[in-house]
């Protein structure tokens, strides 16, 4: 995880790429060109809204048609050939072991091996960088993975051998064993990429491989970058719009008109809906004090940034970006996390919250009688939060509060004896289990096991804006938000009640999120049990 996605906002040479997942979510209002997309129908590139009393104009390069098969994701690919990889190892080395019944597999020099073996395999789930294989050709992807398997065994082999210094006897039958098993291995694996190519290509045909872009900017430079995306990467590169704020003064390039347009703003409320991957600013970058102002106000967003560069339309060969013709462009934000790092995240928050919600059953049972012997009202208690993406979701707690004084947008926060608190409240709020419930919003996946707490969408720090207070506050909605967090065991927890307590707040928030990894997460995880156990506030 690199340390510097949050970049420095005040210079263009302080903003640096991050790497590659985001999720539907409750629509807002929102007014002008794409005032259509606040109602409560899924959005679908292509179906653009109506606004101020006319139609937005259909744009050329995003599908009309409301059934489109679902997007893949290149992350996904990339995922799935590695967790091929291993599987066709540990099918391979079954199967090798059967094909050679005198050996003795279940020595601790044989089982060493294949240890190392199968640890090499996983290496490239956890640790190396995903490329998107989807522009590979299939003698790369080939390539790649015999290499992965050969260095695997060969590892394998060279630090068993000189680890253990079998005899010349046990050495052979090592090695035969292992030759079979790296035999099976490579065409397993060559087989899986060949079938997963044929794939690759219909997905491409089928259009489910595109990324959804947006430029920001309507001018010649803006207008060139859309001509050369539409000539060279109509396989993939969908545009959904261009935006500007300037807009609305007639700054529109002719060959953008056919394009959806809107502001910064609108922009911003499209992301809520729609999963757009990049924003692509194309305004020169002679321009700074607007380009660094304009980055200011998109940042917020958990999709990639880049500037196009200056030379669009010029013939300068670029090694960088393929999927955008080549052209060099300059990433300055992007997701803090790969795909591969998200589904690991999530595939760990919901085995662990499926199995704290059956072990804890006791618990939530008993806790609901008696909230409900306690007081009149319901036994859960729904509040509206910001979420990933700057997006709403509805957190759930056990009610701690009379139900005539529920609060589902935290207009107002808790104090110190606060009357609005019920008996069996204190003690909930107190122990944390009033927080229980929220596994199942990990279930549903609006929630992380650990991350940043999601705040109420109407919290305020002395009647000021989160957003006014701390400059980079809607970074910490690049991540899902979580049930406890890094600021929450290092005792930033509780009412935020001054601007210094929501600085520290955010600047753990942002250390996690820059520092993830999954062994942090566990971390966080035992100390918040500990906290629990503990009988401390959290």
């Amino acid at each position: 995880m690199p340390a510097d996605h949050v970049a420095d906002p005040d210079s263009i040479a302080g903003l640096v790429p991050a790497s590659p997942g985001p999720v539907p979510i409750l629509p807002r209002p929102t007014v002008g060109r794409f005032a259509g997309i606040s109602s409560n129908r899924p959005y679908h590139p292509g179906q653009m809204p109506r606004g101020r009393g006319e139609r937005a104009p259909p744009p050329r390069r995003v599908s009309l048609d409301g059934e489109r098969l679902p997007r893949v994701h290149p992350g996904a690919v990339a995922s799935a050939m590695q967790l091929a990889d291993f599987a066709v190892a540990a099918v391979a080395g079954i199967a090798s072991l059967a094909l050679q019944p005198g050996m003795a597999g279940l020595s601790l020099l044989f089982g060493t091996t294949a240890v190392l073996v199968m640890a090499m395999m996983t290496r490239s789930l956890v640790a190396s960088p995903q490329t998107d294989v989807t522009r590979q050709s299939l003698g790369k992807q080939l390539g790649d993975g015999i290499a992965h398997a050969l260095v695997a065994f060969g590892f394998a082999l060279v630090a068993v051998v000189t680890v253990f210094q079998p005899d010349p006897a046990t050495r052979e039958s090592l090695t035969a064993w292992l030759l079979l098993w790296t035999l099976l291995t490579v065409a397993g694996v060559s087989t899986v990429r060949g079938v997963m190519s044929v794939l690759r290509e219909r997905w491409r045909a089928a259009g489910r491989l595109k990324q959804l872009v947006a430029i920001y900017g309507t001018g010649d430079l803006a207008e060139r970058l859309v001509e050369r995306l539409g000539a060279v990467c109509p396989e993939t590169i969908e545009i959904v719009g261009v935006f500007d704020d300037r807009a609305g003064r007639g700054v529109v390039g002719r060959g953008l008109r056919e394009l959806p347009h809107g502001t910064t703003d609108e922009l911003v409320e499209m992301s809520r809906l729609l999963e757009i991957d990049r924003i692509v600013v194309a305004l020169p970058h002679s321009a700074e004090k607007r380009l660094l102002e304009i980055l200011r106000k998109l940042h917020k967003m958990p999709v990639e940034i880049s500037l196009a560069p200056d030379m669009v339309g010029f013939n300068v060969p670029a090694k960088d970006h393929e999927e955008f013709g080549g052209l060099p462009l300059l990433d300055v934000y992007g997701k803090p996390m790969t795909f591969g790092q998200t589904l690991v995240k999530s595939a760990f928050d919901r085995i662990a919250a499926g199995l704290g919600v059956v072990a804890l059953s006791p618990v939530l049972l008993a806790v609901a009688a008696a909230i409900r012997l306690d007081s009149q009202g319901p036994v859960l208690f729904r509040q509206n939060r910001y979420g990933f993406g700057d997006r709403v979701i509805g957190v759930y707690k056990f009610r701690t509060m009379k139900a005539e004084t529920a609060d589902a947008n935290g207009e107002k926060q808790t104090e110190v004896d606060d009357p609005r608190i019920t008996r069996i409240g204190h003690f909930l709020r107190k122990s944390s289990l009033d927080e229980l419930p929220q596994l199942f919003n990990v279930l549903r996946g609006e929630l992380s096991l650990v991350g940043p707490r999601p705040h109420a969408v109407s919290m305020r720090v002395k009647q000021r804006r989160n957003e006014d207070i701390v400059p980079d506050y809607a970074l910490r909605h690049h991540v899902k938000p979580g049930i406890t967090g890094w600021a929450q065991v290092n005792g930033r927890h509780g009412p935020v009640d001054t601007e210094r307590h929501l600085h520290e707040r955010v600047a753990y928030d942002l250390d996690y999120i820059n520092h993830w990894s999954l062994w942090f997460d566990i971390k966080i995880i035992v100390r918040t049990l500990f906290i629990a156990f503990a009988r401390r506030e959290a």
